[in-house]
């Protein structure tokens, strides 16, 4: 009889870890299936543990009494509160990822299936473990049980582990299939990357190079192998040019896709400190987005710098190719072609204007593109449409084409006479800053929403305190939320803001309460970085 309340229960728990365990699959995925300790995962952590201690000692001293007192039952109740507890704990929304939920890939179905396993194995040994152990005729099944929810973060590496070989073998067969589809002599392959604004000019080189071929790009931000080799999958049969974004977490990732893709074109957009808490420095950083230089370097391939960043200048500075170009402001650096220039630039709330200098021929451009880098963002796209046989006819048609890439600084109107500039996509430190000056183009009270900038290791600190300077500038009202909140508070007295038009709040929900109460017609709200889930 005992033994079959002991199996129910084990059923009951295992069922319930899955469930729970989808949580932590979830962050796992968001990292490329590695467990990280972030902010969440801690949160996660201490639930569990909480939990499971404290109801295994309530079960330690409730199995003693149901002994004492001949009841068996009595034990199952602590167990019944913990099932509750355990259920109650699936409807808080704050363990969830809420904007990018867990995707059920058939690695992820893998790895869920092992862990479900894994937990099996974990509670069938506890509970035999615990029915051995006989204290003055208490078995201490039930109480050891709990346990099992402590070890699940470890229980899901483990379960990594054991995919470990199974997923090498996997990937590499996409891989391969990835690369035997792009090995077609005909299609022009393009590799962007860089810290910020990739997606960005992925599009935009995209949109303009759709006037001329057919064009294809990484859908959202497939920038890992497997999400090339999944976007690739989907390559239409009549393309002729593939734009691959290309990003990475630590050294040689670049090197990887290149691998893969083996572009023969490439721009890279910057360096800045974006994931420098993953890649521990700026050099590491630049090494890394310098390896699709390194790449096109050997096979004589056409790359476009950033010149206005340091570190790409840089890039093109010690670039031995012949074929390279760069971008500053309105100013083209090249070792070959037609002379290329813009002038008239206009940039306001309606987005960029401007006319294009191509060697004797020139052409009115305008983008619905709001603020200035965007002009560089597009330049790095003409240099690119240029070397691939563009007229100026048809890049000022592309640049025309560009649409507002959303959560990119993408304006949005409401009926009721608000704007909201809408840049919560994941920010980098000087994307923020580019997003304030863009705010400063509109009139109205100024209202700036923001979660402050992660991923910045030991200068996190800094970075927000400075983040907090420059909203002082231009903000009229400031709501911060979360984890960076009092250090951008801060910096923003520092820079003689007034106290009490800041409004701190633990999360984005809080936030969009505020919004309802606070924000009236002619209001321009800007919503500054959105945390990546793990946060």
């Amino acid at each position: 009889m005992q033994i079959g309340v002991i199996i129910a229960v084990e059923l009951i728990y295992i069922i319930l870890a899955i469930v729970l365990s989808l949580r932590i699959i979830n962050l796992v995925q968001l990292e490329g299936y590695k467990l990280v300790n972030s902010k969440k995962m801690k949160n996660i952590r201490l639930k569990l543990y909480g939990g499971a201690i404290c109801i295994s000692l309530c079960g330690g001293i409730f199995t003693f009494l149901a002994v004492s007192l001949g009841n068996y039952y009595l034990q199952l109740i602590v167990q019944g509160l913990y099932a509750v507890v355990l259920l109650v704990s699936l409807a808080d929304e704050r363990d969830k990822c809420a904007h990018q939920p867990l995707v059920y890939t058939p690695r992820a179905k893998r790895l869920i299936v092992t862990f479900g396993i894994l937990t099996a194995v974990f509670m069938l040994l506890l509970g035999l473990f615990g029915h051995l152990i006989d204290i003055y005729g208490v078995r201490l099944t039930f109480t050891l049980l709990p346990l099992c929810f402590v070890l699940m973060p470890e229980i899901v590496a483990l379960a990594i582990a054991v995919n470990a070989p199974m997923e090498r073998k996997i990937a590499k067969k996409y891989i391969k299939k990835c690369k035997f589809a792009l090995n077609n002599g005909n299609l022009i392959k393009i590799g962007i990357t860089g810290s910020f604004a990739k997606t960005t000019v992925k599009n935009i080189l995209t949109t303009i190079l759709n006037v001329k071929y057919k064009a294809y790009c990484t859908p959202s931000n497939y920038n890992t192998p497997l999400g090339i080799c999944r976007a690739v999958n989907d390559l239409p049969e009549d393309c002729q040019v593939f734009v691959a974004e290309m990003g990475a977490r630590k050294v040689g990732d670049i090197k990887e896709l290149c691998d893969i893709v083996k572009p023969t074109y490439g721009i890279i957009t910057g360096v800045g400190s974006q994931h420098l808490g993953a890649f521990k420095s700026r050099e590491n950083i630049y090494k890394t987005k310098k390896e699709l230089a390194d790449f096109l370097q050997t096979v004589d391939g056409e790359i476009v710098f950033n010149a206005e960043n340091e570190y790409t200048r840089k890039m093109y500075d010690e670039y031995k190719g012949g074929n390279k170009s760069a971008i500053s402001d309105c100013e083209f650096l090249s070792q070959s072609g037609d002379k290329v220039w813009v002038e008239d630039v206009l940039c306001d709330s309606k987005g960029l204007k401007f006319i294009l200098h191509i060697g004797g021929e020139s052409a009115s451009c305008a983008s619905k593109l709001i603020g200035r880098h965007n002009l560089t963002n597009i330049l790095m796209c003409v240099q690119m449409a240029i070397k691939l046989g563009l007229n100026i006819v048809q890049i000022a048609q592309g640049v025309e084409n560009i649409a507002p890439i959303e959560h990119r600084l993408q304006t949005i109107e409401l009926p009721s006479g608000i704007t909201i500039i809408d840049d919560s996509y994941n920010s980098n430190e000087s994307g923020a800053k580019l997003a304030l000056q863009t705010l400063n183009m509109f009139s109205g009270r100024k209202i700036v929403a923001t979660q402050g900038i992660v991923e910045m290791g030991a200068e996190q600190s800094r970075v927000n305190f400075e983040l907090g300077e420059s909203i002082a500038k231009c903000a009229d009202i400031a709501i911060l939320i979360g984890i960076n909140r009092e250090d951008i508070r801060l910096g923003m007295l520092s820079g003689n803001f007034c106290d009490k038009n800041i409004y701190l709040v633990e999360h984005l929900d809080n936030a969009k309460e505020l919004f309802s109460a606070m924000l009236k017609k002619g209001d321009v709200l800007l919503l500054q970085n959105d945390l990546p889930d793990n946060y």
